[in-house]
């Protein structure tokens, strides 16, 4: 009785910190990264994502709108808790392969970024991802058609195709 007495006095108090509601804006902001669920670097010049990102095993939402950031590595499919992936005025124009394992991903914004295909893989992602938004990434008629095909089941935001000549 005293051990189990014990092991709730340890156990639950860091439960009752944990807040799944609450916003972290800096990475100097957390103290214990398994407690983040919600991140938001928006506008902090990051050219890549910051590796101590990838210790946060609880993060649902990822924030990173607004910075200098070209391409996602690999790793990024670690971030296997991400929901929302927020990508939105970026110079991204690819997206790596392996985010196709990101099976709990529900929204991808790739807003204004260069973006203007998806690997193959991403057809992996047609039965969770919920929703692509792809606003003004300056897509072509048959790229859309393109990304269409390869995740009919996911509500696409873009803006009307332009059949012009590059």
């Amino acid at each position: 009785m005293r051990k189990v007495l014990l092991i709730l006095l340890v156990v639950l108090p860091a439960a009752m910190y944990a807040q799944p509601d609450r916003v972290y804006k800096s990475l100097s902001e957390v103290k214990d990264p398994e407690q983040v669920y919600v991140l938001r670097l928006r506008h902090k010049r990051l050219k890549t994502i910051p590796p101590a990102v990838y210790g946060m095993t609880n993060l649902r939402e990822l924030d990173l709108r607004g910075n200098r950031i070209t391409a996602l590595p690999d790793s990024v499919a670690l971030l296997s808790s991400l929901q929302r992936l927020e990508l939105s005025r970026n110079p991204i124009d690819t997206l790596p392969s392996a985010m196709a394992e990101m099976s709990g991903l529900r929204e991808l914004v790739l807003w204004d970024t260069k973006v203007r295909s998806l690997p193959k893989e991403f057809a992996a992602l047609d039965a969770t991802l919920q929703l692509i938004d792809l606003r003004s990434c300056h897509l072509l008629l048959d790229e859309q058609e393109a990304i269409e095909r390869l995740l009919p089941s996911v509500k696409k935001l873009w803006d009307y195709a332009c059949n012009c000549p590059d």
